[in-house]
């Protein structure tokens, strides 16, 4: 049984461990999201304060290339950090496998750790405005994520613990200071041989003799960490001799020791060697391998004398960024050209033009491979304009000496980012929102033609077709801060002064009114109902003017609200309005759920909870305020709540660690219709539509009365997280979003860069969000009728779809039957294929006697179908298939080898060499010369068939998805939607001025 830690956070693996305790990758039950938790064992000796003070201010910090604190706590004697997960791996991983890294490489990295610590060492986190130091930059503190980019993690928590060896002195990349030594300027100085006493007296005036440590400015506002303000280090003997003196050497790193650490780690990243363990001992690197500047910068900032060294990350950081115009190598080359002799120039022309046209080229190469790298990146979070940017400039229409043969990578990285050859009708990428910081809300306009999200600590609203902002406010400092519509015009959101509604369309805000955080509107738009944080009652506002129509009471319960509600929203809670606003659904954090009538809250008469879920009342009055009804009491344990209404009934879902229960309640008649109980977990929606319930891997929708459902998703993997509209249902499962529709056929699915947090959907456009990553991705509904060759029944499951020669038919088939489609859609025949069973294989043939399928059996049986009318044209007796053989493809300069186990790959017809090894993980089923360009068409273990465009190199061109067939330079696409679509190859000319269009 898995371990679960402070009731939230579900213990996967241990993913890291030391002496003072263990690092643990978890998994937040409430939020479905990855964690990691650091435990400390050590015994706690700051006073618990000044420890949380301590970590909250820790939890202020936000910056790209530094891990959220997001908790602290303490279970059974053990202090848990818990911090944000950072995908990726550690860079002291790929220095132990011998990996090395690029000067440019490691420069773009520097850089961003230093815009970390610009940010870490200012002195502005927290009301006492005061920096932190890392204390321990390190190789293996440095996470290097999918993307490339880094990240600096491993706070020393246990400073926080009071203890007093806590700082880290890693060897090798610990500054002099670390371990006591004072280098600064008039400061100790390492003792000659036969001197005792570790550290040197130094006196302000005569008898004066206490130890004292350089203070500079850099000090003044910065602790170590936050947690400590000291290293307490007794004097000791050199070379076995005692010191014969007393007193304490008092050591704090600042942001200087920070460098140092920084200075050294890049300097094992350059070199593969680790430091010497002492400043003064550390061999300097190689000017043969690395830039003289670059050098010097990491020499400066490893010097021993800290005084020596650059003062804040500012320095380092603008030397890393003014790098080229600093180079020696670079003036020098200005001043030559000023004095160089035409006579010189010529002659250097002629020695190495050859050699540097080569290398510009190459150098191009490169740049453009990067780019293509950075379209699909691009392309991959949603940002199809930067796709496409990017795409054009791996793609450049100059032409000349220097200029290398295009890459098949740009171009495939083009034709990506256009989706030219994916036709299907749905959701496609269409922009990307910037936004300041991560979204902890989002809500979509009833017509989708608007958005609305809220940031730390901002809601914003933009228009979906071309992603601007349009309206910027304040809001409450609370991940809890909702935002939701009114209607089409019109938002309601928690604003810093209190709830807020705004008009969208005349940029007017119409009223405002208490503190809030959770909101609901009910069904007509005219009710909203808000509750702040722990606050023991709801307000419920007209929604026109703002006036207060009833404050309802919750009898001193409240909300659920988390330890550190400026992290993330839980969504344990439930806050519903029915369609009139009559009714009011509120779940509280001691486990009960009540629903208020509001046909007159402000009363004493504490006439609550006189229904019970267990006990059906006999005597309910609807429409009487008193008759509250209490579904779950004190006592039920639960600490997640779903639900709302639909017409007359009332829908929930209550959940604890191991149990979930769902249950509908007819509000007329105060009883309960129906319901479930699950050890899997329920999540529930409603609207005036309908019910829509799921669990694991099913989302339907629930008539309340008799229980039947509808499916609307069913998947292989695990649901997350739903968002519905009228016409489309999204879904998220642990590592891709997908599209079905109306009859839950799945129509789209992507990859998931980062986890879906949020969801959203409406008439066509789709939002995902992310607490991930500081951005909104908005898709758009795209349909292709004019590519349209066919539309047939879904019902007609099939393998494959041809077109006859003459275009005349269409024919699904499978081992066990085909059906035949005439061009104008009209359904012609079903044939069933004799003895399916032995069928060896099927040939789809187009020749000079026509279009016909021919079913090869396994004892060397042939039958042969008229493509025209679906009759058996002849059968024929021939030697049986070898089923070990593999099958061989011929284009005018290749032979493919296909074989049944193991990768195909591609020849040379003439010379037999390699060209190119194919597709791994499919198998090869048709390649079709059509031009200059090569097609090859695969099928995966799961059935899917695509295809994949190739140039004369058999490198990838574009990605052909749902490709079922090929006709000269027309490519056939079968959808699960029941649609067949046709369109042509695109040469590179065409695919730019479709990208400049666009």
């Amino acid at each position: 049984m898995s371990q679960v830690v402070a009731s939230s956070y579900e213990i996967v693996e241990e993913i890291g461990h030391g002496g003072g305790g263990d690092v643990y990758l978890a998994y937040h039950l409430r939020l479905g999201k990855k964690v990691v938790l650091k435990a400390d064992r050590r015994k706690i000796s700051t006073d618990p304060r000044l420890l949380r003070r301590e970590v909250d201010t820790l939890k202020e910090l936000s910056h790209t290339y530094i891990p959220q604190v997001y908790d602290f706590f303490i279970e059974n004697n053990t202090v848990y950090t818990v911090i944000d997960y950072i995908e990726g791996e550690s860079l002291d991983k790929p220095l132990e496998r011998g990996e090395h890294f690029s000067q440019a490489q490691v420069i773009a990295w520097a850089i961003q750790i230093l815009e970390a610590l610009c940010y870490l060492h200012a002195p502005v986190h927290g009301e006492a405005q005061k920096g932190f130091v890392h204390s321990d930059i390190k190789p293996a503190n440095i996470m290097r994520k999918p993307n490339q980019d880094v990240c600096l993690i491993d706070f020393n928590i246990a400073l926080a613990l009071g203890e007093e060896n806590a700082i880290g002195r890693s060897a090798g990349y610990a500054s002099p200071e670390h371990y006591g030594l004072d280098f600064s300027t008039g400061g100790y100085q390492e003792p000659d041989k036969g001197v005792t006493g570790l550290f040197r007296k130094r006196k302000k005036n005569a008898g004066d003799t206490k130890y004292e440590k350089s203070k500079t400015a850099t000090e003044s506002n910065v602790r170590s960490s936050g947690w400590t303000e000291k290293i307490e280090t007794q004097p000791s003997s050199v070379s076995g001799k005692s010191t014969g003196t007393s007193g304490i050497k008092m050591v704090v790193p600042d942001v200087r020791s920070d460098l140092y650490s920084l200075g050294a780690t890049l300097y094992h990243l350059l070199s593969g060697q680790r430091p010497a363990k002492s400043a003064k001992e550390v061999v300097p690197l190689s000017e043969k391998k690395l830039s003289p500047q670059v050098i010097k910068i990491i020499s400066k900032a490893m010097n021993p004398n800290p005084d020596m060294r650059y003062q804040t990350a500012e320095e380092m950081l603008y030397a890393f960024t003014h790098l080229r115009e600093n180079d020696p190598r670079v003036k020098r080359l200005k001043r030559s050209r000023l004095i160089v002799c035409p006579s010189l120039a010529v002659v250097l022309a002629f020695s190495v033009g050859t050699a540097f046209v080569g290398l510009k080229r190459m150098q191009t190469t490169e740049q453009w491979l990067k780019l293509a790298e950075y379209s699909r990146n691009a392309l991959a979070e949603g940002d199809g304009e930067s796709a496409v940017r990017y795409a054009l400039q791996a793609l450049p229409e100059q032409s000349g000496l220097l200029i290398p043969p295009y890459t098949a990578q740009a171009q495939k990285a083009l034709a990506d980012a256009l989706g030219v050859y994916d036709l299907s009708d749905s959701f496609k990428t269409h922009k990307t929102v910037e936004l300041p910081a991560a979204p902890f809300c989002m809500a979509i306009a009833p017509d989708g033609s608007t958005a609305a999200c809220i940031y730390a600590y901002s809601m914003v609203v933009f228009d979906t077709d071309t992603a601007e902002i349009i309206a910027t406010f304040p809001v409450e400092e609370s991940a809890l801060a909702e935002v939701v519509y009114l209607n089409q015009n019109m938002v309601v959101f928690a604003g810093k002064d209190g709830i807020t509604a705004y008009d969208i369309e005349k940029r007017t805000v119409l009223w405002t009114g208490k503190s809030a955080t959770s909101i609901t509107v009910s069904g007509d738009g005219k009710s909203v109902a808000a509750v702040y944080k722990e606050e023991s009652f709801a307000t419920v506002y007209d929604a026109a003017d703002g006036k207060v129509k009833a404050t309802v009471d919750f009898q001193g319960r409240h909300q659920q609200v988390t330890v550190n509600d400026r992290f993330a929203n839980p969504r344990d809670n439930l806050l519903a309005l029915n369609n009139d606003g009559t009714w009011l659904g509120v779940s509280f954090a001691d486990g009960s759920l009540e629903i208020y009538g509001l046909g007159d809250v402000e009363n004493d008469t504490g006439n609550y909870g006189l229904s019970n879920l267990e006990n059906d009342r006999k005597d309910y009055e609807p429409g009487n305020s008193e008759n509250n009804m209490e579904i779950f009491n004190n006592s039920s344990g639960y600490t997640h709540f779903e639900g709302g209404f639909y017409q007359h009934y009332f829908v929930c879902t209550a959940s604890d660690a191991s149990n979930s229960v769902f249950a509908v309640l007819d509000l007329d008649d105060g009883k309960q219709t129906g319901g479930f109980q699950s050890s899997s977990g329920f999540s529930v929606e409603t609207d005036e539509s309908g019910i829509y319930v799921q669990t694991e891997n099913l989302l339907v929708k629930l008539h309340p009365v008799t229980g039947d459902q509808t499916p609307l998703v069913t998947t292989a993997e695990n649901i997350r997280r739903f968002a519905r509209s009228d016409t489309h249902t999204l879904i998220t499962t642990e590592k891709e979003f997908l599209f079905f529709d109306q009859n839950a056929m799945e129509t789209a699915r992507h990859q998931k860069e980062y986890d879906s947090d949020f969801i959203r959907i409406a008439n066509g456009t789709a939002l995902i969000g992310s607490m991930d990553m500081p951005s909104i991705r908005i898709m758009k509904y795209e349909n292709h009728p004019e590519t349209e060759l066919l539309a047939y029944d879904t019902a007609y499951d099939h393998d494959e779809a041809r077109v006859s020669g003459d275009g005349e038919t269409v024919m699904l088939f499978s081992y066990e039957r085909f059906y035949l489609y005439g061009k104008n859609g009209t359904y012609l025949e079903e044939v069933s294929i004799p003895e399916p069973e032995q069928v060896y294989d099927q040939q789809y043939i187009r020749d000079e006697d026509g279009s016909r399928l021919e079913v090869i059996y396994y004892d060397g049986k042939v039958l042969a179908y008229d493509a025209r009318d679906g009759k058996l044209l002849y059968e024929k007796s021939g030697e049986a298939p070898d089923p070990g053989l593999q099958e061989t493809f011929y284009t005018d300069k290749l032979r493919i080898e296909s074989p049944l186990h193991g990768t195909p790959a591609a020849y040379d017809k003439n010379s037999g060499k390699l060209v190119r090894e194919l597709e791994q993980d499919a198998y090869l089923t048709y390649v079709t010369q059509a031009g200059k360009y090569i097609v090859v068409q695969y099928v995966t273990a799961d059935g899917y068939c695509y295809g994949q465009l190739l140039d004369g190199k058999c490198e990838v061109l574009a990605e052909l998805p749902y490709l079922c067939d090929v006709i000269g330079a027309r490519l056939i696409f079968d959808y699960p939607t029941g649609d067949l679509r046709e369109t042509r190859i695109y040469g590179l000319d065409e695919l730019r001025e479709l990208a400049k269009e666009k």
